[in-house]
């Protein structure tokens, strides 16, 4: 039901910014925007750019640029302006506040000093690509976030192998200059046969979605790029549909053996072991002997 303009109360709002089409920006965002007093973001350049093309005012009002590396300094300040009966606004520089972005903290002090805290729910790379995969979450087959996935090699894996562990539909976000390495490690511990819906530049001029298999998506992508260069350019949404685990294996020795195999038989000893302890959480003496164990059954097989 259409209203008046909202008269927005004083407390922390979270306000979801377009990931990429402005026309995807709600007019009660929008509203909200042009009352604040105080305008947080990762990039105060970005927000001054989004206000500009809004046709919103940025004189006589905050803006604090809110980033990993100040967020816990910066929200008791940011906090005492909402305390003292103002409006103040958090947005990422694309999407959904606090979805593998800054915010956490600041939401968590907010709470706990008893300021108001609201979402303003709108545009989400997460959501958006989960609608358009056609994977299906249920209760046996959970949904997972993982964020960005990590930019070591080692630190990668060991993530992928815990997405493996959980099973269900994985989300992951990745950056374009490390998607390739992702997605060959992806194959690597996932299996090239899993479906995988890819992602990249939602809702903007150069959307590309790629459904598939995992070696599938990647000859996509392969023929893309050599069609078009730049369509290596852009942030990039992964959602795996992997297959549920025998619950009753998790954690057990044969579970650890077979990926030792797995990642023995392609990476070297010491590497295979170090993702085998971030991945399974044995110890790193554990994960050697276990590694070398395979290696020698395997010689001994031949």
């Amino acid at each position: 039901m259409l209203n008046a303009p909202e008269n927005f109360e004083p407390g922390l709002y979270l306000v979801a910014t377009p990931i990429g089409h402005l026309g995807d920006l709600s007019p009660r965002a929008k509203s909200l925007l042009a009352q604040a007093e105080c305008l947080c973001a990762e990039d105060t350049r970005r927000l001054r750019s989004l206000l500009h093309a809004l046709g919103l005012p940025t004189e006589g009002r905050r803006l604090v640029a809110i980033h990993a590396h100040n967020e816990t300094s910066q929200a008791s300040t940011v906090i005492a302006h909402g305390l003292a009966g103002q409006r103040v606004v958090l947005v990422s520089d694309a999407g959904t506040p606090g979805v593998a972005d800054p915010g956490a903290r600041l939401v968590q002090q907010a709470w706990a000093s008893g300021l108001r805290v609201i979402p303003i729910p709108g545009p989400s790379a997460l959501t958006a690509a989960l609608s358009v995969s056609g994977f299906l979450v249920s209760e046996t087959h959970p949904l997972s976030f993982w964020g960005f996935l990590p930019a070591r090699a080692a630190a990668r894996r060991a993530t992928l192998m815990r997405l493996m562990q959980v099973g269900g539909v994985a989300v992951v976000f990745e950056t374009p200059h490390r998607l390739e390495a992702a997605l060959l490690d992806a194959t690597a511990v996932l299996g090239e046969a899993v479906p995988v819906l890819l992602a990249r530049e939602m809702t903007k001029a150069f959307e590309t979605l790629h459904r598939g298999t995992l070696r599938e998506v990647m000859e996509a992508r392969a023929a893309g790029l050599g069609a078009d260069p730049r369509s290596a350019q852009g942030e990039v949404v992964l959602v795996f549909d992997l297959p549920d685990p025998d619950r009753h294996e998790i954690g057990q020795s044969a579970t650890a053996r077979q990926w030792a195999r797995l990642l023995g038989a392609q990476l070297p000893a010491a590497t295979a072991a170090k993702i085998l302890v971030k991945g399974l959480g044995l110890t790193r003496q554990a994960a050697y002997d276990l590694v070398i164990s395979d290696e020698s059954t395997d010689e001994t097989s031949r």
